[in-house]
C-alpha cells in the first residue's frame, strides 16, 4: 500500500512535536540538549555503610543529593520555560 503525503497531517504532527498548538504543549518533543544536565551526572560517590553513618558519610550523601537536585532543577526550568512561552 502506497501512502500519499498529506500536508495537513504533516503540519499537525510538526505543530504537536514543537509544542506550537495551544493545548498540546505537554506533548511536545524534548530535545536531547534540554536534558544535557542529566547526561553530566557523575556516578554516586557515597559508599555503603555497615554501621551508623559518620559525618563524612552523611556529607558525601548530601553532596550527591545536591548534585542530582541541582541538575534536575535545571532540566525542570528548561522544560517549564517551554511550557509557559
Amino acid at each position: 500500500m502506497v501512502q500519499t503525503f498529506n500536508e495537513r497531517d504533516a503540519i499537525e504532527k510538526l505543530e504537536l512535536l514543537s509544542g506550537d498548538r495551544p493545548r498540546a504543549r505537554d506533548q511536545a518533543a524534548v530535545r536531547i540538549a534540554d536534558l544535557a544536565e542529566l547526561l553530566q551526572l557523575a556516578s554516586v560517590r557515597t559508599e555503603e555503610v555497615a554501621a551508623a553513618p559518620s559525618a563524612a558519610d552523611f556529607n558525601s550523601l548530601l553532596r550527591d543529593i545536591k548534585e542530582i537536585s541541582s541538575r534536575l532543577t535545571v532540566v525542570a526550568q528548561v522544560l517549564q520555560g517551554r511550557i509557559i512561552r
